[in-house]
Formats: C-alpha cells, structure tokens, sequence
C-alpha cells in the first residue's frame, strides 16, 4: 500500500522521513516544513509477511537483510524523495523505566544512573546504550522527597541491527528512537492529565501511562491484531489469507444489505463480527482492568485511552471498545498534525492510527531541522 502526492508541492523546503519497522509491517511517512506548517508529502505501508514466506498480517522475525529488502521496496512504492531517516526502535528491544534517587545527586547522574540501572537492567551495562532525563520530583511510599529519572536503554545488538538495515537500504538514520516517544508524539496534544497510549501491534499490544508529556509506566498485553485473524480463520473454516482480508473489508461494521452477494455475505459478515468481538474480549477486560488499577494506585482519573497501531483501524473497532471500557476511548489522529490535499482527509483520518510512529519520528527530525 503505498500513497504519494508530493508533485503536488514544491521541493524547496526540505524532506524527512520516518520509519517505523514493526513484526508484521513496514510504515514510512515523509514529511515537510513549509511556512511553518507540516506538509504530508507521501505515505506508505508493506506487509512483511511475504518475505517470510506467510500471510499478509502475521507477526515476523526476519534477518536485517530481508527487513531492509522490504524498506527499499516501500521506499520505491511510496516515491521517497529523501534519505534523511528517523528510525524507530521496538520496545520489546528496550526498556524503559523511572528510577527515583535521592535529593542531591542531580550534578553526579552521569556517575550514579550507570550504577543505579543495574538493579533494572538483566544484562551487563557494557553490553546496553544508556539514556536518561531528569522528569521531576517525587516522594517514596515513606513520604521522603526523591528526584525522578526517565531511565532508557537499548541492547547494543539492536542498534547494530538497525544500523544494518539503514545501510543496505542506503538511507541516512539521523537518529533511532524507542516507538512508544514516537506515538505519544504524534498522538498526544501537550497536556497535563495522565492519558493512555495504546499501541496494537500484530503480535501484542502496548500500554502506555503518559502524563505531562512523559511516559509514567508501560506494560505489554500479549494479545495483539493478528489473534483476530487466526481466530476467525478457526472459527470459521476459512484461511488465514481469506480471514485477514475478511477482517480489513468488514471489521466489526455491518455491511449494507444492498452489498454484492446478499444474504450470504451478510451472514459472513455477521459470524466474522460474532468471532472478532469473541476474541477482542480478553484484550479489552485487561485494558479495563489495568486502567483500574493504574486509578487506584495513583488515585487519579486517566482522562482518555488513545488508541494507536494497526489494530485500531478495525472498522468499528473505537465504538466495540467504548461500551467495554469505562474511560473515554480515542484514535489517534497523527495526519492531524500535517497539512494534505483535502479529498484526502477521511483517509488519513481511518489509516492514521498505523502511521503515528512513523509521523512521530518524522516531526522530531523536523523539529530538530528547525
């Protein structure tokens, strides 16, 4: 799948791209300043499933040199005009976590974090890329006064990975950033309420605890969008290739009765929605519940669940998790933040939740072009 529209604008202002590899998918957005405003010059997506030999929509471990394969081919589809990258990292191979220290130490962090970190970290820390920021204040469980560190690291096999892929696609990283800074960026407004992020991924889902533009918690839901589609190809006698296009034409949406093939494709509709909404039940009770127990722990009301990922583009998929989830339900809108052609606004609007990292990446490169 892959969108460009960039002839429709001039190319003196210049263009970055962002790059989000996920486990069943490839998503590239380029992005422009002109004026100030954000231009959206193309967009694109490849399912990375062929080049493991299974189906569109199922999560994949490939070798750097197949994933770049894959980048080079969306990068020509998409008719990338620039090799000026930001690349995103998978949480999974990452961790991030706040560490409280004691009052004091904000002038020696650069000593004290590295020790710290090896009480949260299971590997040697030579073996890791240490980052942290300093995020606030705070009080132990005693009521003593702490300094807060957003606390990140990133095995150094990662990053040699990801440098692979960007060298054999022949494309300039100039940076690569943990994904869940990339879609808080694209999906947040600054404000100051604790919201969730909620990222669906083919194989699990992320959540994020975002308050003041800064991720309090995360926790990993292994349930993801690619359940759905092996699910209904069991419930359903059908095969995995004929569920997952099944899921992408229908969703959770009735069909209109008037549709080519009648009452037949309505029935298929209908049992294919009876099997999603079966299968979407555990995800959302564990949504609920960690909701919950965030509120309670923290005593404080989460003011909304941003929903992020190509799972949220489920047609029908924001009203289904609305009547399962007391707090008030969201997609992400990242093209909202990018200035395109009109006609094309519902679009980006419905594919919007599967690009907020990409447009994420690609709005910090800008930012730090100026």
């Amino acid at each position: 799948m892959a969108f460009s529209f960039s002839s429709l604008f001039s190319k003196e202002a210049k263009s970055v791209i962002g790059i989000d590899i996920g486990t069943s998918s490839i998503k590239v957005v380029q992005l422009r300043r002109d004026h100030g405003r954000v231009v959206l010059e193309t967009y694109g997506a490849i399912a990375l499933g062929p080049y493991a030999g299974v189906e569109i929509g199922r999560a994949t471990v490939l070798p750097a040199e197949k994933i770049a394969e894959a980048l080079k081919d969306v990068i020509r589809e998409a008719n990338v005009t620039t090799l000026d990258a930001a690349v995103a990292i998978p949480y999974s191979s990452s961790l991030v976590s706040i560490i409280k220290l004691p009052p004091g130490v904000e002038k020696q962090l650069a000593q004290v974090v590295p020790i710290e970190a090896r009480k949260y970290i299971p590997v040697p820390i030579t073996e890791v890329q240490l980052d942290w920021f300093e995020v606030g204040g705070g009080k132990t469980a005693q009521g003593e006064d702490r300094i807060e560190v957003l606390l990140v690291a990133i095995h150094n096999d990662t990053i040699t990975k990801f440098r692979s892929i960007a060298s054999e696609a022949a494309i300039q990283a100039s940076f690569f950033e943990i994904e869940v800074f990339s879609a808080v960026r694209a999906a947040l407004e600054h404000g100051i309420a604790p919201v969730a992020v909620v990222d669906m991924g083919a194989a699990t889902t992320k959540f994020y605890v975002v308050e003041r533009g800064l991720i309090r918690e995360s926790h990993i839901i292994n349930h993801g969008s690619q359940d759905l589609t092996l699910a209904a190809s069991r419930a359903l006698g059908i095969t995995v290739v004929q569920a997952e296009e099944r899921k992408r034409k229908f969703g959770l949406v009735e069909p209109p009765a008037t549709i080519t093939g009648g009452q037949a494709v309505l029935a298929q509709a209908a049992d294919l929605r009876k099997s999603i909404e079966l299968s979407l039940s555990p995800l959302l009770a564990e949504l609920s519940r960690t909701v919950s127990a965030y509120e309670q722990r923290m005593n404080q009301t989460l003011g909304a669940l941003v929903f992020t990922g190509g799972g949220a583009t489920l047609k029908g998929f924001k009203e289904l998790a609305q009547t399962k989830i007391q707090t008030e339900v969201r997609l992400s809108d990242p093209f909202g933040k990018t200035q395109a052609p009109a006609f094309l606004e519902q679009i980006l609007k419905e594919a919007g939740p599967e690009f907020s990292v990409a447009v994420g990446l690609a709005l910090r490169r800008l930012q730090e072009l100026g």
